[in-house]
């Protein structure tokens, strides 16, 4: 299990935009990009995993 420091939530989000934008090739969508918005309100923990997550397919594509 990996320990998660607290980043705050507009870095978390903005990293998360740019993995997505870069995996998948294109711009995010308004939605899409709210929908982030939201996720960077769960806790630091959360948004972690979503984050490695996130990376994680980029780098398998």
């Amino acid at each position: 299990m990996t320990n998660y420091k607290f980043v705050d939530p507009q870095v978390t989000r903005r990293e998360m935009v740019q993995v997505l934008t870069k995996g998948l090739g294109r711009s995010l969508t308004e939605q899409e990009i709210n929908t982030i918005h939201w996720l960077g309100d769960c806790e630091y923990q959360t948004r972690g995993v979503l984050l490695d997550l996130f990376k994680e397919l980029v780098e398998k594509k």
